[in-house]
């Protein structure tokens, strides 16, 4: 029997204070770097970089999470370095970056000059990320249970020892880097414009006028968002507990996910499922009044949410991955409360049922942003399915289910209700 209290949810893989933590870091460079010039893509790394030393810190030394079952490590299993192992994952590592940045020469996408600021971060950041991964692989080879992990099969194929390789072992691995090869370049180059944006804004702008109030939370809290979701991209670890424990098999999930961003957003977004007829909440509220202060506190909240719902992930935050289930912040009322408010600020931002050319072209721009918020309830359930194979979601999502702050949201819509699999274990 648990003795967590039925009112309790089931443990979180990370803490709120680790998030704290982060964020505190993130801030205190925003703050220090203000007004310095500081060029935007070394403002991007710096402000990663605050961000996500005190949570490894946290994680490391006071969580304990390297001891978590869960990351297959053990004590100190061997005494002796096992250099023909640690060559072969050295070998699978550089192996498999040679091939993502084959595929980045390759593709037109990754020409195009918005990802310089990627390829400045990789020129700096990547010497530095590859010597560390010396003494990495070392540490946790010494204390895996069953060391014949993704990067040493990855070093079979690239070596040759084709004989050697457990195939399922490299999908899933190969899997895990497609995701992080694709991802990773855009949330960066977001993260640092954003930073730029912030750093460069006088305070005196920002609180101009509530409009303007309104605008710069609004970038904060992107910006916040997308320093924990880039470090989640980076920070990969089996000795964290942040590792990829597994990737969503399912086509469809990868096919509602990578529509809602570039490049396939660009034929998706922009040519079928464009809401926007270039007015907004100002518009509708003509730019003053209580109406406005009203309307823009409830922007500032829905997208303060959002940004928290992704900070609650720590150093753990991934699309199309399995790396722990978060129970806490705003996961305590449902299960999707990224997804959840990120779509209602876009309703309070564009206001689609208001529009100058009449009701119909109100309701066909609001069954617009309707398909736009069904892709985000398809990826929800497509994520259901994929964490639903490890019972501590089912759990978690049960719990909602019966204690969630915002449970009567499936009353209202049906298709917001979790339905366990038949073949989830038993509670």
């Amino acid at each position: 029997m648990s003795d967590r209290p039925a009112s309790a949810p089931p443990p979180s893989a990370t803490s709120q204070f680790t998030m704290l933590l982060g964020l505190a870091g993130y801030v205190s460079a925003l703050v220090l770097l203000h007004g310095s010039g500081t060029a935007r893509v070394e403002a991007g790394i710096i402000a990663m970089l605050a961000t996500a030393l005190p949570m490894l810190g946290h994680e490391l030394l006071w969580l304990r999470t390297c001891s978590d079952p869960a990351t297959g490590l053990g004590r100190l299993g061997q005494k002796q370095i096992n250099w023909p192992r640690i060559l072969q994952k050295l070998a699978g590592l550089c192996g498999t970056l040679a091939v993502i940045a084959a595929a980045y020469w390759l593709f037109p996408e990754y020409h195009r000059s918005f990802y310089t600021p990627f390829w400045e971060a990789c020129r700096i950041a990547l010497p530095v990320l590859l010597a560390l991964a010396v003494p990495y692989f070392i540490v946790v080879d010494l204390r895996m249970e069953a060391p014949g992990d993704g990067y040493q099969h990855a070093g079979y194929l690239f070596l040759g020892q084709l004989d050697k390789v457990d195939w399922e072992v490299l999908r899933d691995y190969a899997l895990g880097w497609l995701i992080k090869g694709f991802f990773l370049p855009l949330m960066f180059v977001y993260f640092s414009g954003n930073a730029a944006y912030l750093l460069k804004t006088p305070l005196a702008a920002a609180v101009d006028s509530f409009p303007a109030f309104v605008h710069y939370m609004g970038r904060l809290t992107v910006g916040i968002d997308l320093a924990f979701v880039s470090i989640g991209y980076v920070l990969t670890l089996r000795l964290t507990n942040s590792h990829i424990r597994s990737c969503n098999p399912l086509f469809w999930g990868w096919a509602v996910t990578l529509a809602m961003y570039v490049p396939f957003f660009s034929i998706i977004g922009r040519k079928y499922l464009d809401y926007n007829d270039g007015l907004g909440w100002l518009d509708m509220l003509g730019g003053w009044g209580p109406g406005v202060a009203l309307w823009g506190s409830v922007i500032i909240a829905a997208k303060l949410l959002w940004a928290w719902a992704n900070a609650s992930f720590g150093i753990r935050f991934s699309n199309l991955t399995h790396r722990g289930i978060i129970t806490n912040g705003p996961y305590r009322w449902t299960r999707h409360p990224s997804y959840l408010f990120k779509n209602i600020s876009w309703w309070l931002l564009s206001v689609p049922f208001f529009t100058t050319e009449g009701a119909g072209e109100a309701l066909r721009l609001s069954l617009l942003l309707l398909g736009i918020n069904g892709i985000y309830l398809l990826r929800a359930k497509a994520e259901e399915r994929h964490l639903s194979e490890d019972p501590a979601y089912v759990a978690y999502a049960m719990w909602i289910e019966q204690h969630g702050k915002l449970r009567w949201l499936g009353r209202v819509l049906p298709a917001l209700r979790y339905s366990p699999p038949e073949t989830a274990p038993a509670r």
